[in-house]
């Protein structure tokens, strides 16, 4: 390769890392301490350029669970995120025109066939101009993203499925923020307006999930979801808000019409080494999990709330944070909350080591657990 090339190599490799990449699940945009990205790129003499980053985490969880499942347990596995592998290509610019395909591969680890777990979550093309991003294809939501930047389940673990865990954990999914999830969709991101920016998108509509197969057979879509965030951003604090709506029918009339709706708020702020955070987040229609995760005409509410403080002392990071779910329909028995302690010590700049202790309580008393986890990172 030329010396030439080699320069324009090392100035994309900056660009690389702009890239719309699951947006939620990067930690560094919203001001939390993430290991240094150090991505391979290549460069073409006509001028393509291609990258390539990821993360492998590997967590060992030792848990104590309650009823119904009353039982100790050891696994091996990921954590909140699985192995990623990430594939960006940016065509030569034209026409005042940035265009990029980007391709996310991701597998968790399971005792035993883990091929089923082996996918991708994200495919999209984005075109990028002085009008701003548009996103085409499968990608990262918008409502709940800012929220998801958490440090604790962003590095971390937090809530577990039980002591048969095989796949990713679900961080705060439910027990702080409600889950944005990968799905098709036309997404537009505004430039940077003085730290302000917003992001609008339609979104293939997500099916109703229900025991009942007649019901959920009986449902249609015939609008896309609607999502939208703003967030606005300085040295010293970020501010955010989002929604969304989905409508959900009936082909006939087995059930009432119904809409999926949801709103949240949050921030963070960081005063030298402390950064605190907090989100609150309100749905109706669908749980505090995910979109579409109950067929739910009532449009019963559901809320969702955490707040997360960290230290960074030199290369090692304290953090403590709390949170909660609740959900009218299933009663308060099924209300529960999560609380997360956790440290991160950067070894190098690519690999972090990671200790964290989860609890999970609920109104009943059926699910709890409590786990002491030992993980490290390698971030490329």
């Amino acid at each position: 390769m030329s010396k030439k090339n080699n320069t324009l190599m090392s100035t994309h490799t900056r660009a690389y890392r702009k890239a719309p990449l699951a947006a939620a699940l990067s930690l560094v945009a919203f001001g939390v301490s993430a290991p240094a990205t150090a991505e391979l790129s290549f460069e073409s003499d006509n001028g393509w350029k291609a990258g390539f980053n990821g993360h492998i985490p590997i967590f060992a969880v030792f848990g104590n669970y309650d009823q119904p499942t009353d039982e100790d347990s050891f696994t091996i596995t990921t954590g909140f995120n699985p192995a990623t592998l990430q594939t960006n290509i940016y065509a030569p610019m034209q026409n005042g025109l940035q265009v990029s395909g980007h391709f996310q591969m991701n597998a968790d680890i399971a005792p035993g066939d883990a091929e089923a777990n082996f996918r991708s979550r994200v495919s999209e093309i984005a075109v990028a101009g002085d009008f701003g991003t548009v996103n085409i294809g499968k990608g990262f939501g918008i409502f709940g993203v800012p929220a998801i930047g958490d440090n604790g389940s962003g590095l971390g673990v937090g809530l577990i499925g039980g002591p048969d865990q095989v796949a990713a954990t679900a961080g705060r999914i439910g027990n702080g923020y409600f889950y944005a999830n990968f799905t098709p969709r036309v997404m537009y991101t505004s430039n940077n307006l003085s730290g302000l920016q917003f992001k609008v998108g339609l979104f293939s509509p997500s099916k109703v999930s229900e025991t009942d197969f007649a019901l959920a057979a009986d449902a249609e879509y015939t609008m896309p979801r609607i999502e939208a965030n703003v967030v606005y951003s300085t040295d010293l604090f970020s501010l955010w808000s989002s929604g969304f709506t989905q409508d959900v029918d009936s082909k006939s009339g087995a059930f009432s019409d119904y809409t999926m709706s949801g709103i949240d708020f949050g921030g963070s702020v960081s005063l030298g080494d402390l950064t605190v955070r907090g989100n609150y987040a309100m749905t109706k229609g669908t749980g505090n999990g995910v979109f579409a995760a109950r067929l739910d005409p009532n449009e019963e509410d559901a809320s969702q709330w955490y707040v997360e403080s960290t230290y960074k002392i030199n290369r090692t990071t304290l953090g403590v944070s709390y949170g909660e779910g609740e959900d009218d329909f299933n009663g308060s028995g099924a209300d529960t909350d999560l609380t997360m302690l956790f440290a991160r010590y950067a070894a190098t700049d690519n690999l972090t080591l990671m200790a964290e202790y989860t609890t999970l309580g609920t109104r009943s008393g059926a699910g709890e657990y409590d786990a002491i986890i030992f993980g490290s990172q390698l971030t490329f």
